[in-house]
């Protein structure tokens, strides 16, 4: 199918609203401290939101870059060096760390907030999706919402991408 020819919809989820591939369907999960839904697309990937006063800031963690030069330092102390990096040199720069990092982060504006948008730097392989830090205040602090979904298929993450662009809050 053409991404041109797919049929959007509006999905209203109260406090916000979101245009969607018209084959995505919503799914109800239970929440503890927030309201949490699940979109599930046509070929069966998972899209989560969360929308509350816990939701995922979708930080990556941090690569942990050490030179090489340490190595014994962590054999002898019997420190798992699963996920690691060294590199050999002793002085490890931010666009050293920026090589190994999964995904980019770029900050932009969304229906006048502020939100953090994040995707893969390989379609497919990582976490794609949008969150917003502050959309107002509740009674236990800032209210967010972080929409995403991991390894999505390449036009999914597109479509996805693109859906987070009509994202429209309802102010209050």
């Amino acid at each position: 199918m053409a991404k041109e020819s797919i049929r959007m919809e509006t999905m209203d989820f109260g406090p916000f609203s979101i245009d969607l591939p018209a084959e995505w369907r919503v799914h109800e999960v239970q929440g503890i401290d927030s309201y949490v839904r699940e979109i599930i697309t046509g070929d069966g990937d998972t899209i989560y939101f969360d929308y509350g006063y816990y939701s995922n800031s979708l930080e990556e963690e941090s690569v942990r870059m050490y030179p090489t030069s340490m190595i014994p330092w962590f054999l002898e102390r019997e420190i798992d060096t699963t996920g690691m990096v060294f590199l050999d040199k002793e002085t490890i720069t931010e666009s050293e760390r920026e090589k190994y990092r999964k995904q980019i982060a770029v900050h932009d504006t969304i229906d006048g907030f502020t939100a953090k948008i994040v995707e893969p730097k390989v379609a497919g392989n990582g976490l794609t999706g949008v969150y917003f830090d502050s959309l107002g205040e509740g009674s236990l602090g800032k209210i967010m919402l972080q929409i995403s979904g991991i390894d999505l298929t390449p036009i999914n993450n597109h479509l996805f991408l693109k859906s987070i662009k009509t994202i429209r809050i309802k102010k209050e």
